[in-house]
């Protein structure tokens, strides 16, 4: 292949969409990004513009042709001298961009800590990793464009030929789709489920039932100590001890209650939940002053910061029950198990809520919390803002994502000129949106909403592929990098890699909330005789717990 053929191949629109897509795809999003998370963003934003504009170039032609439109622009064949100029464009293009991002990153990696690695190790590997994605993808385009011409032509014997082509275009599309689904994204998902259903199950290296008679797995539990799962062992046997919670208590001190049905102990919902009810009769969670409600991530896991605020507020006079929904992380339960979350939630708060309003005499104040898809999944459980207000007496929600409902409800109704990321709803008390340890008040709250400015998984949305959201358009927080902007599909792609990557920072940043979660708790609960001087001495206990 001469040098001239091999200048002649590549689609010029192509060329030039493959070059801004790069660019864009370089640009600061909210957290930093590794070589490796970069090359392939950057690869398959490559591979996107090319596509794209190798659809262009095809779409033209046929138009030309079709509607006898004449020759291109530039005649039959570009010359040869525009060609050259054009890719001697491209490539001071690129290497512009890539000057570009350094300086537009280096504030995101000083405000978090980071140490730049040398140039050629960070930029070096992803221009080359970047390229290997891209063939790999353009690699596969091009079999399917094999697929579809042979498909076209099969058709072409019985119908005219744009119409073949147009029909085997989405013959085509349809069965990569499904066979994606079925026999790829399905069956991996499947797969996993069934890898982390029986990790959960092994109990090597966990540790030991608790002996309390008011915890599930314990001596007098229902709940089988395998099935709890391995995140509802962990937090079995955590929590603060009696001696611990005197240090604190303003009263007498009483062994906090925890009751937690892992998936593996019942098929259905309703069964898992009929098991968490009987052990809440069982251990007398009934006669506390306050129960709460937790639903956990994917996986299982409970965070030991939204719940220990509110066993040293009640000076353990409190109850804790979850339920167990999935086994998968939760970036995989969000695609094949969210519903299970949501379904969770609401037969728990079913449960609990008929179970209270039989109670005669003083019923137990009844709080619900949840992060990250456990947020998600316990908003299910309301209507409305107004449904939560009215249900229970207190909730905290930290990194909620964008489709949960109750965030959506807030930011559609919120004050004129509250901003998306901390909207305003009515008096600004009831529901309280905080984006930092700072903004939370002592002040009494209903709920408390934990949406940190740099976190992506509350942020990430489907939309931003195509449409630019509130949060870019009003003035940024300061915790975002000021060289942000949006562009089509490579905000979304830049946002989808920093989910991947939320949780490798340190507390306060990305979807590390730290002990925030002790503030948001004290402004709900609003506990009798606590003063702030002892909120920060728990404060200072607590982040010495670990995740």
């Amino acid at each position: 292949m001469t040098f001239d053929t091999l200048l002649r191949r590549p689609s010029l629109v192509g060329t030039l969409l493959a070059a801004w897509f790069f660019a864009q795809s370089l640009a600061p999003s909210l957290l930093a990004r590794s070589w490796l998370f970069q090359g392939v963003l950057s690869g398959a934003s490559v591979a996107l513009g090319y596509g794209l504009g190798l659809g262009l170039t095809r779409l033209g032609k046929l138009l030309r042709v079709r509607r006898g439109w004449g020759t291109a622009p530039f005649g039959a064949a570009l010359d040869r001298r525009v060609r050259l100029l054009v890719a001697g464009g491209v490539l001071g293009y690129v290497v512009w961009a890539v000057s570009r991002a350094v300086d537009q990153h280096r504030w995101t990696w000083e405000r978090l800590g980071y140490e730049r690695s040398s140039f050629w190790y960070v930029y070096g590997g992803t221009l080359l990793l970047a390229a290997g994605v891209a063939l790999a993808f353009l690699a596969i385009g091009t079999l399917l464009k094999l697929l579809w011409l042979r498909t076209t032509r099969l058709g072409a014997r019985m119908l005219p030929t744009w119409i073949a082509a147009a029909l085997s275009l989405v013959l085509v599309a349809w069965v990569v789709l499904a066979a994606l689904n079925t026999f790829v994204l399905q069956r991996t998902l499947d797969g996993l489920n069934s890898g982390f259903a029986l990790s959960d199950l092994d109990t090597a290296g966990d540790p030991e039932p608790p002996a309390s008679l008011l915890r599930s797995g314990g001596p007098d539990s229902a709940v089988a100590w395998d099935e709890a799962g391995h995140e509802g062992r962990r937090f079995l046997t955590r929590g603060p001890s009696t001696d611990e919670l005197a240090d604190f208590a303003t009263g007498a001190v009483t062994e906090p209650i925890r009751v937690y049905v892992g998936r593996a102990c019942a098929e259905t919902v309703a069964g898992r939940v009929e098991l968490a009810m009987a052990e809440l009769d069982r251990f007398g969670a009934f006669e506390r002053a306050a129960l709460l409600v937790v639903l956990p991530t994917g996986t299982g896991w409970i965070n030991e910061q939204l719940v220990q605020p509110v066993e040293y507020f009640h000076d353990g006079d409190v109850a804790v029950v979850t339920v167990q929904y999935s086994h998968l992380p939760s970036p995989l339960a969000f695609l094949s198990e969210s519903a299970a979350a949501g379904d969770t939630a609401v037969a728990l708060m079913a449960a609990v809520e008929d179970r209270l309003a039989g109670l005669d005499g003083v019923r137990p104040d009844l709080y619900i919390a949840g992060e990250s898809l456990g947020s998600f999944g316990g908003a299910q459980a309301f209507d409305s803002l107004a449904d939560s207000a009215a249900r229970v007496d207190g909730a905290v929600w930290v990194g909620p994502p964008e489709t949960m409902h109750l965030r959506r409800e807030a930011e559609r109704v919120r004050r004129p000129g509250s901003l998306q990321i901390r909207p305003v709803v009515g008096d600004g008390r009831t529901f309280r949106f905080v984006n930092r340890e700072s903004d939370i008040t002592a002040d009494p709250a209903h709920s408390v909403f934990l949406q940190q400015a740099d976190d992506p998984i509350v942020w990430w949305d489907w939309e931003t592929a195509l449409e630019r959201p509130d949060w870019l358009e009003e003035p940024l927080d300061a915790a975002v990098n000021p060289a942000i902007s949006w562009t089509p599909v490579t905000t979304f792609l830049q946002l989808a890699v920093d989910m991947a990557v939320s949780n490798d920072f340190d507390e306060d940043h990305g979807h590390r909330y730290g002990t925030q979660p002790l503030s948001a708790w004290y402004a709900v609960v609003q506990p009798v005789e606590w003063t702030q001087p002892e909120v920060e001495r728990l404060r200072a206990r607590l982040a010495a717990v670990s995740r």
